[in-house]
């Protein structure tokens, strides 16, 4: 169980395989859907605040409560923290343990968490990635059109 704002007690509810916005009806905003555009063509887009700082994905609003502009992100990107899965969400052991890291790039005040194709005997933190992307007819405008980060 867990609690909402208001202190009311609900189930959570899971979708294995499947995408929250299937059961939500969800808004990105304009800048969520100038993303969505980008991760279709292969680029990944950032806000660019008036005081200098980037968001990645980029945020509806900065600090100070202006629009900032966007900006293609092009890295390098960094591995800033990971953990190593080694169960699905049933408890089964996976045949091979999936990376999932906070990569963030060099000129941005935050990151994203994903997928890192590397080995778990050889990841690090500061790791310099790239990210790869799924072949253009595969690609549906989400996050998962990144297929995954690997070292660059």
């Amino acid at each position: 169980m867990s609690w909402d704002k208001h202190g009311r007690i609900h189930d959570l509810i899971f979708w294995p395989e499947r995408e929250e916005v299937d059961k939500y009806v969800y808004t990105p905003g304009l800048h969520g859907l100038e993303l969505a555009k980008a991760l279709v063509e292969g680029r990944i887009l950032g806000m660019k605040c008036s005081d200098g700082s980037v968001y990645v994905p980029p945020k509806t609003f900065c600090s100070d409560f202006g629009e900032g502009s966007l900006v293609e992100i092009k890295g390098p990107w960094r591995l800033q923290h990971y953990t190593i899965v080694y169960e699905d969400l049933y408890g089964n052991r996976l045949e091979k343990p999936i990376v999932v890291g906070v990569i963030k790039p060099d000129d941005a005040v935050n990151g994203m968490i994903h997928i890192v194709n590397v080995d778990p005997g050889k990841v690090y933190v500061g790791m310099e990635l790239k990210p790869v992307f799924k072949p253009k007819d595969q690609r549906k405008g989400t996050i998962a059109d990144i297929q995954y980060f690997e070292p660059a």
